[in-house]
């Protein structure tokens, strides 16, 4: 089975649960910054999203990119990357929606992630 198959096969076990715990180096300790999230699956892709942009997660990622999550006892490495693609910064606005009433209701009232992530060169830890 292809590295990206498996992957996918094990994200999908794990995408209908509601959190996941990110954690990010300190830009300032560089020391491990854990919080809960919401996230996406979407085959061997990791989206995430957030309101707040001013987040230590957010800001952690931004310098520097790599990232654990822990979801139901699986451990994914990756590297998280805002997303500046205008269609896929929609496409991940519906997945949240679809996925959390929240942000569904949100999305009613023009309300959405103030930045989105993608988590690259997933691997399972």
């Amino acid at each position: 089975m292809p590295a990206s198959t498996d992957v996918a096969a094990r994200l999908a076990a794990v995408a209908d649960r509601s959190t996941a715990r990110i954690t990010t180096r300190g830009r300032k300790s560089g020391k491990p910054h854990s919080v809960t999230i919401w996230f996406l699956v979407e085959g061997a892709t990791l989206y995430l999203g957030t309101l707040d942009t001013r987040r230590d997660w957010v800001r952690n990622a931004a310098n520097t990119p790599d990232v654990t999550l822990d979801v139901d006892g699986l451990r994914v490495r990756g590297k998280a990357r805002s997303i500046t693609d205008p269609a896929l910064e929609a496409h991940v606005r519906e997945l949240l929606a679809r996925k959390y009433w929240m942000a569904w209701i949100g999305s009613w009232f023009g309300m959405g992630p103030a930045r989105t992530f993608r988590v690259d060169e997933v691997e399972i830890t």
